[in-house]
């Protein structure tokens, strides 16, 4: 094997890894722009970050002139539109998005330890790259699947995107 040309499989993880790390850039609007708030449905999940410093967690109720009213904890709260710093839509986040990243991840972990023992383990000083690769591959997708099947299992979570930032 030519060690100057990477592997696929080393192509296809850092196409992977690289589109998940410009996925996590999110594009917040203008400042001062209230067109996603006033097109927010009732009862969607939102945070807030008021001037204060103060964080309010909730579901969006209605916004009027010059407030918006959030229900927390079962009460409605009205906070002044001049008073808010920053609100978030909370969002579910992706199963697949997340088991690919945390999978890559593994996947990366596990060739690298693969590799570097591979000769250890088969007691051999003189083991050929491919050989090593072969058994990085392994070991990584071994890790890798686990841990993409294993974050299948669990909930997406909720992922914010910000939705009004004050100017």
């Amino acid at each position: 094997m030519d060690m100057r040309k990477p592997p696929a499989v080393t192509l296809l993880f850092l196409m992977m890894i690289s589109r998940a790390w410009a996925d996590s850039f999110e594009v917040a609007p203008p400042p001062g722009n209230w067109n996603k708030v006033q097109s927010l449905p009732t009862n969607t999940n939102i945070t807030m970050e008021l001037k204060n410093g103060e964080k309010v967690s909730g579901e969006f109720v209605r916004l009027t002139e010059d407030s918006i009213v959030v229900t927390e904890f079962e009460r409605e709260k009205v906070f002044a539109r001049n008073a808010v710093a920053l609100i978030k839509w909370m969002k579910p986040g992706s199963r697949a998005r997340n088991a690919a990243i945390i999978g890559g991840i593994f996947f990366g972990i596990g060739f690298g330890l693969g590799y570097a023992s591979a000769a250890y383990v088969a007691d051999q000083n003189d083991m050929p790259a491919g050989e090593r690769a072969a058994a990085g591959a392994g070991v990584g997708g071994l890790l890798g699947g686990a841990a993409a099947a294993i974050s299948l299992v669990h909930r997406p979570g909720l992922r914010g995107e910000v939705i009004y930032k004050a100017r």
